[in-house]
């Protein structure tokens, strides 16, 4: 049964961002007006019910461990971590927030605070737990960097493991916009797809035999800046999918396969490249693209946009990709068959 739950942010300005967690029974929301909610769904209601805010105002007084801007995103680590979430803010900040309880209260309280004085930090997001406890984020400078938490049962400390740019050298376009997002693949080695700002491009990033992060891939065909990336859990498939959000109003979904001819590696890689094709271009939105993000399986794409609402995108047994429906906040869910 098709259902939308309606329900009010609360929030006091524009709502940036919206993450579930990894069971979907929790989310957090982050705003211009500087808080973080976090939402439990009630299953006997049917409700998501708001259970904490919190702001750098309430924090303990902990000033240098709270967002002063706009919370642009927030990301949740795998639960085996616990109840653990970053948020990344104009501010050049990245806080990780943890759950505890104290007096049988829970509370959101930060751990820790990552400085980036090189530009705004315009995505952050968790690796997949098989590669740890890490956090890799990307600022407006275009500088990608790797941080991991050196004690998973005292979060206080984070180490940068890693950086690399994603174009020829940073950038100093505060304007670029630029976003990530990791491989969850178990079977290979640790990769990311990013996206590139005003280069109108998203690239497939990956350790060569020095374990220096070189861009490999490029998905391209994009005629305005890339917005959003994601990368689809692979659950046993033997390619990969990724799908990217455009400014040109366009969804597209790009299949990457194993180069199987015959040959010697070039430039130190530990594999050989993916053949990349891209798979399906949507124009539907007729709008601005904001936002890709796929189910738990990797079969079911979702995207919204400027036209205010979320499509839904899903293969058919031909392997033909279609929108199979579209959510509007104002109309509820509507079948969509071609």
């Amino acid at each position: 049964m098709n259902q939308v739950t309606k329900f009010d942010g609360t929030h006091e300005d524009l709502i940036h961002d919206v993450a579930f967690n990894y069971y979907g029974n929790r989310l957090a929301t982050c705003s211009s007006d500087q808080k973080i909610k976090i939402w439990d769904y009630n299953e006997t209601d049917g409700i998501w019910e708001s259970t904490i805010s919190f702001k750098a105002s309430n924090t303990q007084n902990r000033s240098k461990a709270a967002h002063s801007c706009a919370v642009l995103k927030t990301s949740w680590a795998h639960p085996e971590y616990g109840q653990v979430l970053a948020s990344c803010s104009f501010d050049r900040s990245v806080i990780v927030w943890e759950e505890s309880y104290h007096d049988a209260t829970k509370k959101w309280t930060p751990v820790a605070t990552l400085r980036d004085g090189n530009g705004t930090v315009q995505d952050v997001e968790f690796a997949p737990n098989h590669l740890g406890l890490r956090l890799a984020i990307v600022a407006a400078d275009g500088l990608v960097k790797i941080y991991e938490a050196m004690d998973v049962t005292s979060l206080a400390h984070w180490t940068m493991i890693d950086s690399f740019p994603v174009g020829e050298g940073p950038s100093k376009d505060e304007e670029g916009n630029h976003c990530l997002s990791w491989c969850t693949s178990k079977f290979t080695a640790q990769m990311m797809v990013v996206g590139c700002a005003k280069d109108k491009i998203a690239k497939i990033f990956r350790q060569d035999l020095n374990n220096k992060w070189q861009a490999c891939e490029l998905l391209d065909g994009h005629r305005d800046v890339v917005h959003d990336v994601s990368w689809a859990p692979n659950m046993g498939r033997s390619y990969h999918l990724i799908a990217t959000a455009c400014k040109d109003g366009h969804v597209r979904i790009f299949k990457l396969t194993d180069d199987r001819e015959e040959g010697a590696l070039v430039g130190g890689w530990t594999r050989k490249l993916f053949h990349v094709e891209c798979i399906a271009d949507f124009a539907d939105h007729n709008a601005e693209v904001w936002r890709v993000e796929w189910n738990v399986t990797g079969t079911i794409l979702s995207s919204s946009g400027d036209d205010g609402k979320v499509r839904l995108w899903k293969a058919t047994y031909t392997k033909e990709w279609r929108c199979m429906s579209v959510v509007s906040a104002e109309d509820g869910p509507s079948a969509f068959q071609r």
